[in-house]
Parts: C-alpha cells; sequence; structure tokens
C-alpha cells in the first residue's frame, strides 16, 4: 500500500516529535467503531511517519485492526464531493490514536468532534485569524460611532424617527453577535502518547 507524506507536528498538533511506529514487539488490537455518519478510512503511521492507507468503514459498523502497541493511528472522513476536513472525525477528541496499554483490545469511538464554544476568554485561542480581524473592525467601528453624535438616540432623521445604529446596542447584544458570526472550531487535543511499557520495549 502508498504511503503518503510524513504526517508532521502540524498534522496532529502534540508540541512533540514526528509521530511515528517505533517498534513491532508486542501485538495487540484496536477496535473501531464508526459512528459517523460517513465512511472513515483507517491510516496507520509507519516507521517513518508516513500515511498508509488501511480499512475503510462504513457508518455504523466496528473493524477489529490488528496493530502493536508503540503503532499510532489516525483517520479520515471519505465523502467525496464535499468540503469537510480531516477534523470532521476524532476519537477522544484526538485525531491519533495509540492501543491501550490494557490486556486485551482498545475500543476507538470514530465521531464528530465536539465544537469550541466562543466566550470572550477563548476568543485567541481557538478561532482564525480572519475571525479575530473582522470582529476587530467590528468593534472598532462601533466604538467610533459611540464617540459621534449620529449614535445618540436623541438624534432624528430627516422623517423625524429616532436614528438607531451600532453605537447604541449595549455590550450583551455586541458579544451575541460576534457568537453568533463565530466560525464552528473542533476541539481536537493532542495526541497521547503511547503507553510507558510499550516505549520502553
Amino acid at each position: 500500500m502508498a504511503a503518503a507524506a510524513p504526517a508532521s507536528d502540524n498534522a496532529y498538533p502534540q508540541g512533540a516529535s514526528l509521530m511515528r511506529s517505533t517498534s513491532s514487539d508486542e501485538s495487540t488490537y484496536i477496535l473501531f467503531e464508526n459512528q459517523t455518519e460517513s465512511r472513515v478510512k483507517l491510516y496507520w503511521l509507519n516507521y517513518d511517519g508516513q500515511e498508509v492507507a488501511y480499512r475503510s468503514i462504513e457508518p455504523g459498523r466496528v473493524h477489529r485492526q490488528q496493530t502493536f502497541m508503540t503503532h499510532p493511528w489516525t483517520f479520515k472522513l471519505l465523502d467525496p464531493g464535499t468540503e469537510k476536513r480531516e477534523t470532521d472525525v476524532v476519537v477522544d477528541d484526538r485525531r491519533v490514536v495509540f492501543p491501550n496499554d490494557d490486556i486485551g483490545q482498545r475500543k476507538a469511538v470514530l465521531r464528530k468532534p465536539s465544537l469550541w464554544e466562543w466566550s470572550p476568554d477563548n476568543h485567541k485561542k481557538h478561532f482564525p485569524k480572519k475571525f479575530l480581524e473582522s470582529t476587530e473592525a467590528f468593534l472598532r467601528v462601533h466604538h467610533t460611532q459611540r464617540r459621534t453624535k449620529s449614535a445618540a438616540l436623541t438624534a432624528e432623521d430627516w422623517d423625524g424617527k429616532p436614528q438607531v445604529d451600532l453605537g447604541v446596542l449595549p455590550t450583551e447584544l455586541i458579544l451575541r453577535i460576534i457568537e453568533l458570526s463565530a466560525p464552528e472550531m473542533p476541539i481536537v487535543l493532542p495526541p497521547a502518547p503511547a503507553s510507558p511499557r510499550s516505549a520502553d520495549a
């Protein structure tokens, strides 16, 4: 089976070295269960950190995959014609899984990730630069209009009606507008390390 490019730190954010298999001393199994609505393709990360394509799992199906204790696995949705991302499928909010250090096999449930809920606290931590820039521009306009006479509730337009714009919106509503405009950002955690026992092998 052909191998794709090496799985870099950018592909599987972890802040550590290249994700790869290190030995084939201790055989085990991972039980993959597909709880998404699409087919999912399994990939073994080989000794060079390259993705090697393995089994495709249909929605609702289970596959028992033989592997070894130090071997990491990742997965991708197979849904041609859509704009779905690799991060649309995770196991325990992670893009890479290792076998458990327990006797028997690990059960890895493939599902859609949870989403970050926008708040002022996680605004810069988990949301993309483009959204941060557009939010900054929106707040700048709001701040400017609050400082002008045109934003006053007492001002009237040519029709004799109160003139209302961004300058008179309460802070709570401004925050709600930003929250509703925030893009969906999946929660993807760094891969958990291989078990200490297998790492020492």
